[in-house]
Parts: C-alpha cells; sequence; structure tokens
C-alpha cells in the first residue's frame, strides 16, 4: 500500500504545474543571479568567480529556506487534501496502516520538493555556461559543490522542513494554520539570528539555525578569494554538530507525527469544549421539555349505529 500513496501522489503532482512552476521562477531567479549583478541572491557573489563553491553553497542555502513555502505546498497539502474534502472516510472506511497513507504521501511530496531543488541548480549550471560572463569571472565546473550542498545542506534542511510541517499538519489539519506556523517559524529564527550577531554568541547561533546556514557561512567567513573559488567547508566542527543535532529533531519531530496522526474514523472523542457545550445545550434544553405540558389528542368518537349508515344519504 506504500508504493501505491506514492505512486498515487508523485503522478498527481507531476501532473500538477503548480510544482513545474515554482521551478521555473527558483531556475530563473538562479540562472539570473548567476549571469547578472541586477539580481543578487543573499549576500551577493562580490569578488568570487560566479560559479565557486561559496557562491553555490549560499544560493543553495536561500532556495532551500524559500523552500518551506514550497513544501507547505507539496508536502503539507497533500496530507491535509483529503480531511478538506471530506473523502478520508474513503480511505479509511476499511482498516488501513495509517503509515502507509501518511508516509507514501509524505516520500512522494519530499522527493517533489527534491525535484524543485534540482531543477534550481541546473539553473545556475546553465548560468555559467552563459557566453556574455566574463571568462576571467568564471572558474572550471565541478559538480563537487552541489553534491555538497545537497548532502550538507539541500537534504537536510528538506528534511526538517517536511518534518515541521507534517507535524503541523496532523495537529491542526487547516491548511492556513500550517501556512502561520511556517511564518512565525521564520520570524523566531531572524530574531533568534538578530540576538546572536555579536560575535561573542557566534557559536550559539550557529547551533540553533536550524537551516544550517550560519555555521556553514562561519566557517567560510575569513576565507579569501581565492579560497572561495575553489574550497569547500570541511564536514567537521559546528557544520557537522549542527546537522547533526537539526536532523535528529527532525527525525523526532516525523516520530510525533506518526504517533499524533488520527484517521477521521478513530476521531470519536469530544473536545472538552464541545462536551461543555453539548451538556450546556442539553441543560437548557431538559427543563422544557419538563415544563411543557402534553398536549391531548383528540380522537373521533366510534359510532356504528344506523344515524352513521344512512348519513351519507341523508346528506344526498
Amino acid at each position: 500500500m506504500f508504493r501505491e500513496f506514492f505512486r498515487f501522489e508523485l503522478s498527481y503532482q507531476l501532473r500538477s504545474p503548480l510544482p513545474w512552476v515554482i521551478a521555473a521562477v527558483f531556475a530563473l531567479l538562479a540562472f539570473g543571479a548567476t549571469t547578472s549583478d541586477i539580481i543578487m541572491i543573499g549576500e551577493g557573489i562580490g569578488n568570487t568567480n560566479r560559479n565557486a563553491p561559496y557562491v553555490i553553497l549560499t544560493f543553495l542555502d536561500v532556495f532551500s529556506t524559500l523552500g518551506l513555502f514550497v513544501a507547505v505546498a507539496l508536502i503539507a497539502q497533500p496530507l491535509l487534501r483529503d480531511f478538506e474534502l471530506g473523502t478520508e472516510e474513503l480511505f479509511f472506511s476499511k482498516p488501513l496502516n495509517k503509515a502507509t497513507y501518511l508516509w507514501g504521501r509524505f516520500a512522494a511530496g519530499s522527493l517533489m520538493t527534491l525535484i524543485v531543488m534540482i531543477v534550481t541548480a541546473l539553473g545556475m549550471m546553465l548560468g555559467g555556461l552563459m557566453p556574455w560572463i566574463d571568462p576571467q569571472r568564471l572558474g572550471p565546473f565541478s559538480l563537487a559543490p552541489f553534491l555538497w550542498g545537497f548532502g550538507v545542506v539541500v537534504v537536510p534542511n528538506l528534511l526538517f522542513s517536511g518534518a515541521l510541517l507534517s507535524l503541523l499538519a496532523v495537529t491542526t489539519r487547516r491548511l492556513l494554520l500550517v501556512f502561520i506556523g511556517v511564518v512565525a517559524f521564520l520570524t523566531l529564527w531572524a530574531i533568534a539570528g538578530s540576538l546572536t550577531q555579536d560575535i561573542q554568541y557566534h557559536t550559539i547561533a550557529a547551533l540553533i539555525d536550524p537551516l544550517g546556514g550560519e555555521a556553514i557561512s562561519q566557517a567560510m567567513r575569513y576565507w579569501s578569494v581565492a579560497e572561495r573559488n575553489t574550497q569547500l567547508p570541511e564536514l567537521s566542527g559546528l557544520v557537522l554538530l549542527n546537522r547533526l543535532m537539526w536532523t535528529s529533531v527532525a527525525v523526532v519531530m516525523l516520530v510525533a507525527t506518526q504517533l499524533l496522526f488520527k484517521p477521521q474514523r478513530q476521531r470519536s472523542k469530544k473536545h472538552w469544549w464541545q462536551r461543555s457545550r453539548k451538556s450546556e445545550e442539553s441543560s437548557e434544553v431538559a427543563p422544557v421539555a419538563r415544563t411543557r405540558p402534553a398536549a391531548k389528542q383528540a380522537f373521533a368518537p366510534r359510532a356504528f349505529d344506523a344515524k352513521t349508515a344512512l348519513g351519507p344519504m341523508a346528506l344526498t
């Protein structure tokens, strides 16, 4: 059943225009930022090469942050589609393992989000091949920065974003509340970053950043232009600790999602405010029912005599 849910959801999203529109917009932004100074993403390119590892990692970090809103449409919305349309009873009318339903759709949405990021990376690759770029601003093409960026930045961030949105989806059951939760998370993330700008809080800032951008930025902060053009950060120290810590948080949220996910047919218990409201309504109606006198029913008299038999003839 997992394969069926995964195949159905992936086929549905591949036919939907929304993921491809988002991928095209991201790819165009990445292409424009790589080939021109008009579009600036993150801190900009500066004096580094336009296809430098530093630039590629910066772009991937920014787009993976924007991927939170992409995951709302591609991961959270599929988990809520049946509950918003009222079709969950079709799935849960018979015994069904909720894990297959939940993780089949989660895996398909995560894969589609990853495809969006791959298309974005292709936009960066294509931008580095344009003939109008000054050859002195281009280094040799290498897949290593893209593979490092996807392995250390994009995939862990996608796992965290998907886990956060799935947990919000199964607990709130409203897409609007999920979107509000994403905005609240980004607001708190920005506030935490602004409060830890001082150099004495750099270690804390690198660890509390769930998307890992601060840890990677600190690893490359004092690099020269030549180092930014050729080198990648080492997967150690704060970078490794940040990735392991927030990946573990994502796993915990996924486990909580599994435990808190309740199909429609299992939600038989009323909430406390629903129970209290029902008891108040019953208490208000009950006295009225007791004080209302019972209406007497009128019955026609039953007579079987000669007058009854000759009544219709008498009228004529």
